[in-house]
């Protein structure tokens, strides 16, 4: 009776030391959108992604003794790309390759600084997003959004922990993107 718990126990420890952590973040973030703006008239704009960060890190984790970058599981610029894409269509604008007024979104920090302890973890996540609006009539715009997050709890930050944190602190920029009119009355002033 004894070897016919011991032994299956045994083995799923086994396994279980075997399977392998992934250095992956899954970034999927809400994408929120604003609401359409009957006043825009058939405007076309194009819109590119960049990604200025230094390291393409999203977090350094020290895990048995080695230091474990976690990277996401998407290209940044892409991800921001593709939210600003449909943000822009939601609000009645076309985008298309050559448009009145050229958007580009670029990732000037995008971390997850990991602390932690004996017992307890400290996740504080930080982005800075801008999106550079340039018209055809020379005209430019910089608008920056920033946001700040911090996460406490018991034990280790796992990859999930720290996905969470990652994934509030770019739909915090999102929900705020959403929410600023500034880009599209730059748009509309200069789209002529």
């Amino acid at each position: 009776m004894l070897k016919k718990i011991i032994f299956p126990v045994l083995a799923l420890f086994m396994l279980a030391g075997c399977a392998t952590s992934t250095n992956t973040l899954d970034v999927s973030p809400k994408i929120v959108l604003p609401s359409q703006d009957p006043t825009l008239q058939g405007i076309t704009i194009s819109i590119n992604g960049a990604d200025q960060r230094q390291d393409q890190a999203l977090a350094k984790v020290n895990r048995d003794g080695q230091l474990i970058s976690l990277t996401p599981s998407r290209d940044l610029r892409f991800l921001l790309q593709e939210s600003l894409e449909k943000q822009m269509t939601a609000r009645g604008y076309m985008v298309g390759a050559d448009g009145a007024v050229d958007l580009q979104i670029v990732v000037n920090n995008l971390y997850a600084d990991v602390q932690e302890g004996n017992l307890r973890y400290n996740i504080t996540t930080k982005a800075d997003i801008s999106i550079i609006a340039t018209a055809k009539n020379g005209s430019k715009q910089v608008k920056n959004y920033r946001s700040t997050y911090n996460v406490q709890g018991a034990l280790s930050a796992t990859n999930a922990k720290i996905t969470n944190a990652v994934n509030t602190t770019l739909g915090d920029v999102i929900s705020d993107m959403a929410a600023d009119t500034s880009i599209s009355d730059f748009i509309k002033a200069n789209a002529r």
